[in-house]
């Protein structure tokens, strides 16, 4: 009895041994790195923790650089679309014919741009902000910015002209009126407190970590004065009776617009860089992150490797002597005082 429970004993601790030896020559590493490393277990918990961070940066960094390519893309179709009409307005003389083409244009670019602006990526409105929940900007017809303009418009002289933009009197308006208009009252409802009819974007851009000692912003949003320059410039040649204005109100209007929209496309070249740059900063940050997760797992490997061949070796022994153990347990087994009675 003695005998048989000695060795199945053996096989148990034989067995327990070739599991961790096989573990530790398919994986490289010591199968109970605490016994191995002693007080030294504490480096490698270290080690394997900044590793681990620099993990999550790294894929906090791929979700924003797809927010700022995302964010590009859109800034630049706004804007190419924005020097298209620009150049429209400076080439072409406008007529009470070409100014219906020209507005009914406007009027669609507008609402192109904030279809871009609300664009979404990873599950955010990239334009919003760190409002990235809601869409950044509402829709022109049949919102309070429309309401705003119409109401501004229609206003008691000298804030407004007293009558709507589609009635016959607005051929009696003069280019000082309008002049005093677009850089008054109108101008007003692109920004501030007014902004708000137009947009639900916070104007605090999302800030994100890129490396251990490194924070950037990461986005843009809807608030800034490019939009609101480039909504006031769409706005003003569609829906303040262009093709109702004399000629000499007609050009102060578009002459403003033409201004506007210089300034507002320089704006967005503007965020366009800004991006870029944090773009590259986050590219860089990533290459000196996948030299210090090298680093790391040198390190690592360093207190946890095993040496394969040693490992090998040690299975090879193992498995002999359970191969071993085997045979002598099933002689035990065959032991009978019957066969020597």
């Amino acid at each position: 009895m003695s005998l048989w429970n000695s060795s199945k004993s053996s096989l148990d601790k034989l067995q327990a041994n070739l599991v961790k030896a096989n573990k530790e020559l398919v994986s490289g590493r010591e199968a109970d790195v605490g016994l191995k490393l002693g007080y030294k277990t504490g480096t490698t918990l270290s080690l394997r923790q900044d590793r681990a961070e620099l993990d999550a940066l790294t894929d906090s960094n791929a979700s924003a650089l797809l927010r700022i390519k995302s964010t590009t893309k859109a800034l630049d179709q706004i804007r190419t679309t924005a020097d298209k009409l620009m150049d429209a307005l400076i080439s072409t003389p406008i007529t009470e014919a070409t100014a219906k083409t020209i507005a009914y244009q406007a009027k669609a670019n507008l609402a192109n741009m904030i279809s871009a602006m609300n664009t979404g990526a990873g599950g955010q409105y990239i334009f919003g902000g760190l409002n990235s929940q809601e869409k950044p900007l509402n829709s022109y017809e049949g919102g309070a910015a429309k309401a705003a303009v119409d109401a501004a418009f229609a206003a008691a002289p000298p804030l407004g002209f007293g009558f709507n933009q589609d009635a016959a009197a607005v051929s009696t308006i003069t280019p000082a009126q309008m002049e005093a208009f677009l850089d008054g009252p109108f101008a007003d409802l692109f920004k501030g407190a007014n902004w708000q009819n137009w947009s639900n974007a916070s104007s605090e851009n999302i800030q994100s970590r890129i490396s251990p000692q490194e924070r950037l912003e990461t986005s843009v949003n809807a608030n800034d004065e490019a939009i609101q320059k480039l909504s006031m410039a769409y706005t003003m040649i569609f829906d303040l009776g262009l093709g109702g204005l004399n000629d000499e109100t007609k050009e102060v209007l578009i002459n403003k617009a033409i201004e506007t929209f210089s300034g507002a496309t320089t704006g967005v070249t503007g965020m366009q860089a800004k991006l870029g740059t944090v773009q590259e900063k986050i590219e860089q940050a990533g290459e000196r992150m996948s030299l210090q997760k090298d680093i790391f797992d040198e390190k690592i490997m360093h207190l946890e490797a095993v040496d394969p061949a040693e490992a090998k070796i040690r299975i090879d022994q193992l498995s002999t002597q359970l191969q071993t153990s085997y045979s002598l347990t099933a002689q035990l087994k065959n032991l009978s005082l019957i066969n020597f009675i």
